[in-house]
């Protein structure tokens, strides 16, 4: 029996976690909301170049090394096309990839029925909203969006094997990951739309409606994005006055409040 076939129950979530951007302590908080949503067979992995901090539940991996100069790894994350490198994940498991910077607010197996031999399972886009409202003043031809991404282990690492055979020119040609992978992916499909909700595009209304609205997720929504700014700790009051939520174009978000409170602690186990 091929190891691939062997390892096909195998089911992983990972994170990746270089530099300095984000603390350990925000691994750890992501970490504590996916088991809570995951089944307990679940492994959950974080690929990183410093594991100092993370939680003993989380299984280091060490990033593999990045051919190109550290100085462009921030225009567009490429450290996370070493999530390709075929030695990284054990041959055939299922591999869902989620940012840490995230809220998990509902079950996350649902991705896993996603993930299929030879698939690249990939958001697509968010729209915003001016693109929604006035499709045909502002066409969108998007492709994919990186912060949730599901494939079976081994089955990409021409994505890892095209990138290091010429990392300043996929640097060049492509600007970011997500247009790297959305470009040389093969077979990619687009993950359900309503599974992952980016906080400014879709989970809240624009200001001053915000300033009115609980800006709660949708039903059928598992994971909400926050990209840029505001992230998950600006929206309470932890951090920001009434006056400065306001200012960030947001009332009092309790549901955000309660979700910090949850998993900003020791983990919960499902």
């Amino acid at each position: 029996m091929r190891e691939a076939d062997m390892n096909t129950d195998i089911k992983i979530v990972t994170m990746i976690k270089w530099g300095v951007g984000y603390p350990a302590d925000a691994f750890n908080r992501t970490y504590r909301a996916l088991k809570v949503n995951l089944d307990s067979d679940v492994e959950i992995v974080c690929v990183t170049d410093d594991p100092t901090g993370l939680e003993p539940g989380i299984k280091s991996v060490p990033q593999a090394e990045i051919p190109l100069d550290r100085s462009k790894w921030n225009d567009g994350m490429w450290p996370k096309v070493a999530l390709f490198k075929e030695d990284v994940f054990p041959t055939g498991a299922k591999v869902l990839y989620v940012d840490v910077d995230i809220a998990v607010v509902g079950d996350l197996m649902c991705f896993f029925n996603q993930i299929q031999p030879d698939e690249m399972q990939i958001i697509k886009d968010w729209k915003t909203y001016h693109e929604q409202w006035f499709p045909k003043l502002f066409p969108s031809n998007r492709g994919g969006n990186s912060s949730t991404l599901g494939f079976v282990a081994g089955d990409h690492s021409n994505i890892w094997d095209q990138f290091v055979a010429d990392p300043d020119g996929s640097f060049a040609n492509f600007g970011n990951d997500q247009q790297f992978i959305t470009g040389v992916a093969k077979n990619l499909r687009y993950l359900p739309e309503g599974w992952t909700g980016p906080f400014k595009k879709s989970v809240a209304p624009l200001p001053p409606l915000a300033w009115f609205s609980a800006c709660r997720p949708k039903p059928d929504c598992r994971i909400v994005a926050f990209h840029g700014s505001p992230e998950l700790d600006d929206l309470t009051r932890r951090n920001r006055s009434d006056l400065q939520l306001l200012a960030e174009g947001f009332g009092r978000i309790r549901w955000i409040e309660a979700y910090l409170d949850a998993y900003d602690g020791p983990v919960v186990k499902k």
